[in-house]
């Protein structure tokens, strides 16, 4: 814990407050997004049902095997796909973890680091008067990395680099792909509330009946010169 300076303190909370505001609306765009994705496949499947029929037959391991399949024409009404996808890839891209999900959370993931890296960090830096590289945050350091490997290595995490993961080590294996469920990306929306935490508890985080940032799970700024809160 650094000394106690009530102006530093203070000049940080603006800028904090616009952090939680910035991951909060993030938390909301990926829900908004799942439930996107839920109706869409509700829909596609609705269509499926009607519309699909047996093509041909094809003898399989011995076994007798009917083929359903529908490529109706776009340009009509009743169409079962409103891209180039066959129905079947257009449910499998929305399905729950599917390739639509792990993109909302890639994109978050990346768009989160890079405001905390090149806007909040930067800024809190400059209240503390030391270098942006200074500031020092485990869960966000995380982020880094995953951002690195989404970017560069198609979501691979090499074993090197996930010896380096200090809070979101569990979230993928060693060499594997970061393909992320609801509770997982739950959970990385977590450690960022716990890292704001810190940054907030930077000059007070030692002093009685201070909470662990561990167990934060949720952060609310008050702006007493406006009235205004924001929660995350």
């Amino acid at each position: 814990m650094a000394e106690f300076d009530f102006d530093k303190a203070t000049a940080e909370l603006p800028i904090l407050r616009g952090f939680i505001d910035f991951v909060n609306k993030q938390s909301s765009v990926y829900m908004d997004c799942l439930n996107g994705f839920e109706g869409n496949t509700v829909r596609i499947k609705r269509q499926v049902e009607r519309v699909a029929f047996p093509t041909r037959k094809e003898l399989r391991d011995g076994l007798e095997v009917v083929v359903w399949d529908s490529m109706e024409d776009p340009s009509q009404p009743d169409i079962i796909h409103s891209s180039i996808r066959k129905s079947s890839i257009y449910l499998k891209d929305n399905r729950e973890a599917g390739f639509n999900e792990q993109q909302i959370c890639w994109s978050i993931i990346v768009f989160i680091f890079a405001y905390w890296d090149e806007e909040v960090r930067p800024a809190i830096a400059k209240v503390r008067g030391v270098e942006p590289n200074d500031i020092k945050i485990d869960a966000l350091g995380d982020l880094r990395i995953l951002r690195k490997a989404i970017i560069h290595a198609k979501g691979i995490i090499t074993a090197t680099e996930h010896s380096k993961l200090k809070k979101m080590a569990d979230l993928v294996e060693p060499g594997a792909k970061l393909v992320l469920n609801h509770d997982q990306m739950h959970k990385v929306f977590v450690l960022i509330k716990n890292a704001i935490g810190q940054i907030v508890l930077h000059y007070t985080g030692g002093s009685p009946g201070a909470p662990s940032p561990d167990s934060i799970v949720g952060v609310a700024i008050q702006d007493f010169g406006s009235g205004g809160k924001e929660k995350f």
